[in-house]
């Protein structure tokens, strides 16, 4: 059971109630056993995520006073994204979208993935691990949170808050972010992996709808026998036809 508690100044943007509100992340099934049996948590660079948008404060860089500078760490912040949408078939749609692959949705909270990372990495935690929920917002307010009425300030809080912000287009995502800031040179290929316990980070697993019912069954064993989760393993039934008894009509006079 987890007992760490992460300082009250590395959630962002959520209230007390927000900390143990059940949170999900779709995956490749293969990703999700690699979690279990290397006991590993991935998260990714931000200049591998789709929205070119992202990171747009530490790539900007900035002029101060006449001189133009870079920020010489703009690309040690990794994240991972989750979703508050426990029943969205848009979330399958984009993040379980081929039909030949097979996917598994994890569930969790903030409290139990920010102290996971605080655990592993306890150095200097309250300046280097994040978690927080989105907020979409219009460019002009990206623009004003980037000009900042001409004050520069430099912290990683300030950073990892402008990785909480983007376009409304985004909305439907419904997401919340774990945020590491670390150092670029300790990536590989984009990738910062820690150890966690998955047994106490995941609290649920689901399988994308797209199984063959008549297998699942099987399938479930064997996702059982993989992670060997105590906890609920369940296939999504979005796609199921309704199980209806045909009704019965009465002839009106």
């Amino acid at each position: 059971m987890l007992t760490l508690h992460a300082q009250k100044a590395n959630f962002l943007s959520l209230t007390e109630k927000d900390l143990d509100r059940p949170i999900y992340r779709i995956m490749p099934e293969i990703f999700v056993l690699d979690m279990f049996s290397l006991n590993k948590n991935t998260l990714t660079q931000t200049h591998k995520w789709k929205d070119k948008f992202e990171n747009f404060l530490l790539n900007a860089g900035g002029i101060f006073g006449t001189a133009a500078f870079d920020y010489g760490f703009k690309d040690a912040f990794v994240g991972q994204c989750w979703t508050s949408h426990s029943r969205s078939e848009a979330m399958w749609g984009i993040y379980a979208n081929d039909p030949n692959q097979r996917f598994l949705r994890i569930r969790s909270t903030p409290r139990r993935l920010l102290c996971g990372l605080v655990a592993a990495r306890p150095e200097a935690s309250q300046d280097r691990c994040f978690i927080g929920k989105v907020r979409y917002v219009r460019e002009r307010t990206l623009r004003d949170f980037l000009y900042n009425d001409g004050e520069l300030q430099i912290s990683p809080a300030r950073f990892a808050h402008s990785l909480l912000l983007k376009r409304p287009a985004f909305k439907h995502e419904g997401e919340f972010r774990l945020l590491y800031f670390g150092n670029a040179g300790d990536y590989q290929d984009g990738l910062f992996r820690y150890a966690i316990n998955p047994h106490e980070l995941i609290t649920q697993i689901m399988a994308d709808p797209n199984r063959d019912r008549e297998h699942w069954v099987r399938d479930k064993a064997g996702i059982q026998n993989a992670t060997r989760f105590a906890g609920e393993i369940k296939r999504s039934k979005i796609y199921d036809p309704p199980d209806w008894k045909p009704p019965v009509y009465h002839a009106s006079y």
